[in-house]
């Protein structure tokens, strides 16, 4: 393999890999989600960096072109490996599917915030949290401000309905806000926010309201 050649599918390479770790910030709550795993505390981290990732993602991909559909210095002589044309048309198969693949991983966050945001709106106009009455039943409402995309409200969420004394919990990425319905002698208002905070956004305490 020559040096344009390895050099062109290291920066495709690069590319991809760049663009998947710009939107770890969102794809790593879904997969969290998905594993059944808990919160994704990275995700913040990501999404601090998420400029930098995207600006490599570029770079590389211009790269990628550049190498690719360059006219050559020099004609190539009959038979030699420059004037292969079919890898050479594969090259550029692969350049376009990879193309594709880096605009829709770059902007997997803003799409999935539009759909999952829409789906969280419908879910939560038909399906307000109900109140369950009891005795040591409280509710807790905490903003996180954080949350820079609709998959980490839906990580947040399955993180707090798996700890043990929720009894209902719903978090929107539109309020930015958190609403949690527990039982008072089972779990406390800071063992919540301590579980919030362990996915890697930051809750901040609104208010706290006993029911029975």
């Amino acid at each position: 393999m020559d040096k344009s050649k390895a050099l062109r599918k290291a920066t495709l390479g690069g590319s991809v890999l760049a663009a998947i770790t710009a939107s770890l910030c969102c794809i790593g709550p879904l997969a969290a989600v998905a594993l059944g795993a808990g919160g994704f505390a990275a995700s913040a981290v990501f999404e601090k960096w998420r400029p930098v990732f995207l600006g490599v993602t570029f770079a590389l991909l211009a790269l990628a072109w550049y190498l690719t559909y360059r006219k050559p210095k020099a004609a190539c002589e009959q038979g030699s490996a420059c004037a292969t044309k079919p890898v050479a048309k594969w090259n550029k198969v692969v350049l376009w599917f990879a193309t594709g693949f880096v605009l829709i991983a770059a902007a997997f966050p803003s799409l999935s915030s539009a759909i999952l945001r829409f789906g969280q709106t419908s879910s939560d106009a038909c399906c307000p949290l109900s109140v369950v009455t009891g005795a040591n039943t409280a509710v807790l409402k905490v903003k996180i401000p954080s949350m820079d995309c609709a998959a980490c409200a839906i990580g947040i969420q399955s993180t707090l309905r798996k700890q043990a004394g929720v009894q209902q919990a719903q978090v929107s990425f539109n309020t930015k806000e958190a609403v949690v319905q527990y039982d008072a002698s089972k779990l406390s208002p800071e063992k919540i926010i301590s579980v919030i905070d362990e996915t890697g956004f930051k809750a901040e305490t609104n208010t706290t309201t006993a029911t029975h």
